[in-house]
């Protein structure tokens, strides 16, 4: 266990009993993390901390589509635990919950039952969860995407073994909180959660389960027109497994899981050659209209047959054993990782990503060429191999793809309904976010902020609830890409003009194609800033007798600067041949990014001095370095605004409590500063900025 965890903390994203979440980003390779540390007084407690770290041991390297990825645990030098997990888009159920209301029955089963499956995973490895607060359940995509994963599940609890039927209590707790006063059909099953076996209860997490499944009501998955599909859930044990074997294929490994369905990797039972075998949903396979989508994304791919999209190699939908729909597709097998993987591990350099984004461009063109439009790229449907130590990029995922035109004569398979937000939020275009008609210029904007994101670190727009992003990608500017990568290279300005060209709100201002966005970034790349270089600035006969006089008589001399130059003034510097009567002049030195974030967020950023508004909170930019203060003003409604003096002449990053009772001022404290404050503490708590 280690304190020194070597993350930066950028936002708070929820605060509660147990404990607070941290958006976070990693110092050296600039990678995003989730980052949670725990509160209360028992974690002084060496017994605590010890049962804490032998959770977190459990829980290290496990994997499961439902359990967040754990990087690393340890404990701060007052006792407190923290945890550090991969990076999820999305939000707690906590904050759903508020933002959004109490789940009804239908929702409360499509959660329980992939949370079910995490504890019973967490059973067989000894671990039986005692608590499991909404605020540690992430709704990956928000809630209608059903693909809850939990985040360090278990650690809180206290010492000493829990008992054998916590986690189903825990489930049962859970419900309580987060579903409706009237839970209809599901009332059984959380009151049997509290019940002893004995009496009716459920021993098992995989009890809970059944008991859903038992209870749910039967009803046919063939939705009418402008209606949602009703629900139909499937018994767990009829899903596919591994072992099964599907047509030619043995399932060898679950490699993901997701809204649509799970996917596989599998092996040809005679030919002994791997694949990965895409299986929809059992409980989706009576719907004519998924399995339209989904085979509208096999034929969709098959019609664009590029080298860097996803080869399907089979579409295939039988009856299985259980009489339920089997309906699956089987791709080429990729060895590598998800874009996603690579930027959480390292930091590329500018030249490689641009070479990744390149290929993405490539793909998506020929995409287009045959009117298949993707509309959701990001960095999880981007697939990174390596082809001879070079990276070679796979574009997957054409699932919610739209076809422009017809499929060799067919009728269009397009059956997204106007006005339906199809994507993942962080990466659509104002355009998509609203429901509107996607075209071409939609998938290069997403590329935009694919960019974006190798670049900074991060993409330009972040919230904790899916509407204030929304609200941010519609109305702010994108913020400016900072001056160098996480890693130090320092990006090139023609490369930061092609980024913010491909931002644009308006989708015409935008690249007219990929092709041409392609041909850009090659442009871009090619070109290197000019090193900084001494500007003079020349001054009047008597300004430089009296200069050289002063010199002569050994005493310096301010020199002021030039009507209408910005601040800070420049003091003077004798030239190196002072008979040409000049004073050097420093050139300015590059630009310095700005963080400022707020508590709560969605705070408007003004700049005080001309009242223009510059965006919302969390706010990145990108500002010359300077010595004067940039005075701003938080503004949110509700809450006191609040005022802060930011000197950039170093990067900046500031946090600001709003509240209702006071005015609050803060200034950004320089990292000397910081440093000296680091140096005179005792205990260091990274979990305070």
């Amino acid at each position: 266990m280690t304190s020194d965890f070597g993350y930066q903390l950028l936002t708070k994203l929820d605060e509660g009993p147990a404990g607070t979440a941290w958006r976070a980003r990693a110092r050296e390779s600039g990678a995003q993390a989730l980052v949670r540390v725990f509160h209360g007084t028992r974690w002084g407690s060496e017994d605590a901390r010890d049962a804490f770290q032998a959770r977190a041991e459990i829980l290290d390297g496990l994997e499961h589509p439902h359990l967040a990825r754990q990087i690393q645990a340890g404990c701060l030098p007052d006792g407190r635990p923290f945890v550090v997990s991969e990076y999820l888009d999305g939000e707690d159920l906590a904050t759903h919950v508020r933002r959004a209301g109490e789940l009804n029955p239908d929702e409360l089963a499509l959660l329980v039952l992939p949370l079910c499956s995490v504890l019973t995973e967490l059973r067989s490895r000894g671990l039986v969860v005692g608590m499991l607060p909404p605020e540690q359940v992430f709704l990956v995509g928000g809630l209608s995407r059903f693909t809850p994963k939990v985040i360090g599940p278990g650690l809180a609890d206290g010492t000493g073994d829990p008992e054998a039927r916590a986690d189903v209590r825990a489930l049962g707790r859970l419900m309580e909180e987060v579903g409706l006063p009237d839970v209809g059909w599901m009332a059984p099953v959380i009151h049997g959660c509290f019940l002893p076996p004995e009496l009716g209860g459920f021993a098992t997490p995989e009890a809970v389960a059944r008991a859903v499944l038992d209870a749910q009501p039967r009803t046919e998955l063939l939705p009418t027109a402008g209606e949602r599909p009703p629900l139909l859930l499937v018994d767990e044990s009829e899903r596919e497994k591994v072992g099964d074997v599907l047509g030619q294929y043995r399932l060898e490994r679950m490699l993901g899981e997701g809204a649509m369905g799970r996917v596989f990797e599998a092996r040809h039972v005679s030919l002994g050659r791997t694949a990965a075998i895409k299986v929809l949903r059992a409980e989706h396979a009576r719907n004519t209209q998924l399995i339209q989508r989904f085979f509208h994304e096999a034929r969709a791919v098959n019609r664009i047959n590029h080298a860097h999209i996803v080869e399907i190699l089979d579409f295939v939908e039988e009856t299985a054993v259980h009489g339920l729909g089997r309906v699956y597709c089987v791709m080429e097998m990729l060895e590598g990782r998800a874009l996603t993987e690579l930027l959480a591990r390292e930091q590329p350099s500018v030249a490689r990503s641009v070479g990744i984004i390149r290929q993405v461009c490539s793909a998506l063109q020929a995409a287009h060429d045959v009117g298949v439009i993707h509309r959701d790229v990001k960095p999880d449907n981007l697939f990174v191999l390596d082809r001879d130590g070079v990276d070679f990029v796979k574009v997957l995922d054409f699932g919610v793809a739209k076809l422009a035109t017809p499929l060799g004569g067919d009728l269009p398979l397009t059956t997204t309904v106007e006005g339906t937000i199809v994507g993942t939020p962080a990466y659509m275009a104002p355009e998509q976010a609203t429901g509107g008609s996607a075209d071409a210029r939609t998938d290069l904007y997403a590329v935009g902020v694919v960019l974006y994101e190798l670049l900074a670190g991060h993409p330009p727009f972040q919230a904790p609830a899916f509407g204030q992003l929304v609200a941010q990608v519609l109305t702010s500017p994108p913020p400016p890409l900072p001056s160098h990568i996480p890693g130090g290279e320092r990006i090139p300005s023609a490369l930061t003009a092609v980024v913010r060209r491909a931002l644009a709100k308006d989708p015409a201002a935008r690249y007219g194609s990929l092709e041409e966005l392609s041909l850009a970034l090659e442009d871009a790349a090619q070109r290197v800033d000019p090193p900084s270089r001494r500007r003079w600035t020349v001054l009047g006969i008597a300004v430089a007798a009296v200069a050289l006089l002063a010199l002569a008589a050994g005493r310096p001399t301010r020199v002021a600067p030039a009507r209408g130059r910005s601040s800070p003034p420049l003091a003077a510097v004798t030239p190196a041949s002072p008979a040409m009567g000049a004073v050097p002049d420093e050139a300015p030195a590059p630009g310095v990014s700005v963080t400022v974030a707020s508590t709560p967020p969605g705070a408007r950023v003004v700049e005080t001095r001309t009242g223009r508004v510059l965006g919302t909170t969390p706010f990145v930019t990108t500002v010359d370095r300077a010595a004067t203060p940039w005075r701003l003003r938080l503004e949110h409604a509700g809450h006191d605004s609040a005022e802060l003096d930011v000197v950039p002449d170093s990067e900046r990053s500031v946090h600001v409590a709003l509240d209702r009772a006071r005015r609050r001022v803060a200034v950004a404290t320089p990292p000397a500063a910081q440093s000296k404050l680091r140096r005179t503490s005792k205990n260091p708590d990274p979990f305070k900025l």
